[in-house]
């Protein structure tokens, strides 16, 4: 396709800082590469300010910073407009003043955005409503003439499907979607622009050596592997206490818990804590594993489990929408727990997840086929195929809309 120059917002950009800004650090790289120019217009680089912090704080410098080779610009304001970013945060919690919120909010910083992405082709919002950049990138697409493009951060029943969030998405002019079922949940709320769904990827990462992790670790036996926030969403504190239960019958068993938190496992025999590691030790640490478990209540996509899968691992989760349509139908991850309502909050006991650990550890046989499965679809989503996919969207809205922009 031709070279474009594409605007990127997002609340945030600060690498190492989550899985959101990995992917789009990730994304952005891949768009380089192929010869597109990206600008990167963001509210925060040096610290991850919490979501009413989010409306306070500003950068102590603007301008341009070149972050990893990436091009990023900071959307902020002076202090003394504190009182204005505070009467958006009141105004957008009360449905019949939100309108005034995105005014006043947009009032502050759209003709920043306007400037920052006066020669883009196209802009590209990266996130939810509530963070309001959003409305400031909608509005600056307009006055520009350029088509604005949104790809929202939603786990529905969780996050990204509030009032606010559903006013941005209608205000796009397409929708990027990582799964059919995102999808879906879109068409069904009403949403009537065009939605194309990207996927989401990853590195096609397979060097791990995992008798060096194992050797780091003094490991024997069979390894079970956590990476991820050590919190309770991702189902951290529920996995340590499935594994007690299982250590009565699997005494030669290790499990691995890597990633940022309080660490929960203590010295107990048989669970080692990491911290936060490099690339290269997680990807040996997936080498080196025989089952990767993450019973994580809700994802937008689910990248850990598909970079285990790079490597053929089986994997265990939570029985949750997204992960059913990518692993479950084609027999590629062990899904447990039980769907409640309408919100799509999967229940789990440590007893059932116990039950699938043990499953596993006792046939080889499944973990072979599980393994083989979930590395064949793992493989449609390294960077070079879902890059495609967004370059595709992209041509596709182009060409659609009849677009003029402005001089």
């Amino acid at each position: 396709m031709q070279t474009l120059t594409i605007g990127i917002t997002i609340r945030l950009f600060k690498p190492n800082s989550g899985g959101l800004q990995y992917h789009a650090e990730e994304l952005v790289k891949r768009l380089q590469q192929r010869g597109h120019k990206i600008i990167i217009l963001t509210r925060a680089i040096t610290r991850v300010p919490s979501y009413q912090d989010h409306f306070y704080f500003s950068e102590p410098k603007g301008g341009k910073f070149d972050i990893n080779g990436m091009d990023v610009r900071i959307l902020r304001h002076p202090k003394w407009l504190n009182f204005m970013t505070w009467l958006v945060l009141k105004c957008i919690a009360r449905p019949k003043l939100k309108k005034i919120g995105i005014l006043i909010y947009n009032l502050i910083y759209a003709s920043d955005v306007e400037k920052a992405f006066k020669e883009v082709d196209l802009i590209h919002h990266i996130g939810q409503g509530s963070e309001m950049i959003g409305f400031a990138a909608a509005c600056a697409a307009v006055k520009l003439g350029v088509p604005f493009v949104v790809q929202p951060t939603i786990h529905p029943g969780q996050w990204g499907d509030t009032d606010i969030d559903f006013f941005l998405y209608r205000a796009a002019n397409r929708l990027l979607a990582h799964t059919e079922y995102e999808m879906k949940f879109f068409q069904k709320n009403g949403l009537k622009c065009p939605i194309s769904v990207v996927g989401n990827g990853i590195q096609d990462r397979r060097d791990g050596v995992g008798l060096r992790f194992r050797q780091k670790h003094q490991i024997n036996g069979e390894m079970i592997l956590f990476v991820g926030r050590k919190e309770e969403d991702k189902g951290y504190p529920l996995l340590l206490e499935a594994f007690r239960k299982i250590q009565k019958n699997q005494k030669n068993v290790t499990l691995v818990c890597m990633g940022p938190g309080v660490a929960l496992g203590g010295d107990d025999n048989g669970i080692i804590e990491i911290g936060f590691a490099s690339e290269d030790e997680k990807h040996d640490a997936f080498a080196a594993c025989d089952i990767f478990c993450m019973p994580s209540e809700a994802e937008s996509f689910g990248l850990v489990y598909m970079e285990a899968g790079l490597y053929a691992k089986p994997v265990i989760g939570r029985k949750i929408p997204v992960l059913d349509e990518l692993l479950a139908k084609n027999e590629a991850g062990l899904l447990v727990g039980q769907v409640s309502g309408q919100d799509n909050r999967v229940s789990l006991t440590s007893e059932e997840l116990a039950c699938a650990l043990e499953f596993l550890l006792d046939h080889l046989e499944s973990r072979v086929r599980l393994g083989q499965n979930i590395q064949k679809i793992a493989e449609n989503f390294v960077w070079q195929n879902v890059a495609t996919q967004f370059e595709a969207a992209y041509s596709s809205e182009l060409e659609q809309t009849p677009f003029k922009k402005s001089n």
